[in-house]
């Protein structure tokens, strides 16, 4: 810490006065940029900075939902309506009450309500690469959580995921699902806590973007292993894992759309292209038939040609 006096302007982007010094705001506090004071943070998130943390538990859900899928197939076979309804209630129960839990042990304590410091650019969420020098020889270590809370309760709640996800699944009888399962959370909860950590501040500008590309990308590809012609849409509409996955690409893609309509501040008519790109999929998809099947004939009529000569 510095001991610059308090008429002197604090030096880099994040010191602010703090019982008469210039250093690192405490947790929960941010510089004021017209009296250099360290003030508590008081004011409600944005409504971008809530659909951040809903990301955030979305991410969650997701993976949850691919390694349920995976290893309900595995265990049972097909996926049948009950397994698939029971698991899918038991995971978004997990996550629905880790998010609750968080918020309310959140400032202020238990009430829905969350106070935060704001962002207004990129380097806020890296402040510890912002520490000024004083005269070239001193560094003055100013690093702090200058987000509060969007950094630390994504780690608060991925924590409350795993304590919940032990308690409650530990009530069902082990088997090859259940202990994969926990396995893959185990998994994927710590890698989820280092991407955030490593890329807190790239996610924040970019999730929209991530849910849209994303959900594009994985109705394609389901699309693409289930609908093979028009008659499998009727067949693969009756499966509920087929439908569970659709469903959850339309939310994700729906959500996209909604985080760049409030960046952008743009019309919320744009919500009703959520299910877009699954309608132009089945629509074009009788124009792709054809050619698979001439493509078909034309090598089995080459194959017939060969065995009359």
């Amino acid at each position: 810490m510095s001991s610059l006096s308090v008429t002197m302007k604090c030096p880099g982007r994040y010191c602010g006065l703090y019982e008469g010094q210039c250093t690192a705001c405490p947790r929960g506090m941010k510089v004021n940029n017209t009296t250099e004071m360290c003030q508590p943070c008081t004011s409600a998130p944005e409504t971008y900075e809530w659909l951040y943390l809903g990301f955030m538990v979305l991410v969650v859900i997701y993976f949850h939902m691919e390694s349920l899928t995976r290893f309900l197939e595995k265990a049972y076979g097909d996926c049948d309506v009950k397994s698939t309804t029971k698991w899918i209630t038991v995971t978004l129960l997990e996550t629905f009450l880790a998010a609750l839990l968080t918020l309310l042990l959140s400032d202020p304590h238990g009430k829905f309500e969350l106070y935060g410091c704001g962002v207004e650019s990129f380097l806020d969420w890296y402040s510890v690469f912002q520490n000024p020098t004083e005269k070239f020889v001193k560094t003055i270590y100013c690093d702090s959580e200058v987000v509060y809370p969007l950094f630390s309760i994504v780690y608060k709640f991925l924590g409350f995921c795993l304590i919940l996800m032990i308690l409650l699944r530990s009530w069902y009888k082990p088997t090859v699902f259940t202990t994969s399962s926990v396995y893959a959370t185990l998994y994927f909860i710590p890698g989820i806590a280092l991407i955030h950590g490593l890329l807190c501040g790239v996610i924040y500008y970019s999730f929209p973007y991530l849910c849209i590309s994303g959900s594009l990308l994985l109705t394609a590809i389901l699309m693409s292993e289930h609908l093979d012609d028009t008659n499998d849409i009727i067949n693969n509409v009756k499966k509920a894992e087929f439908m569970s996955q659709i469903l959850m690409y339309w939310v994700l893609h729906g959500y996209g759309i909604l985080s760049v309509v409030t960046y952008q501040k743009l019309s919320y008519w744009y919500l009703f292209l959520t299910p877009l790109p699954t309608v132009f999929y089945v629509i074009t998809l009788p124009f792709s038939i054809p050619i698979v099947q001439s493509m078909d004939e034309e090598i089995q009529d080459g194959h017939g040609g060969a065995r009359g000569m």
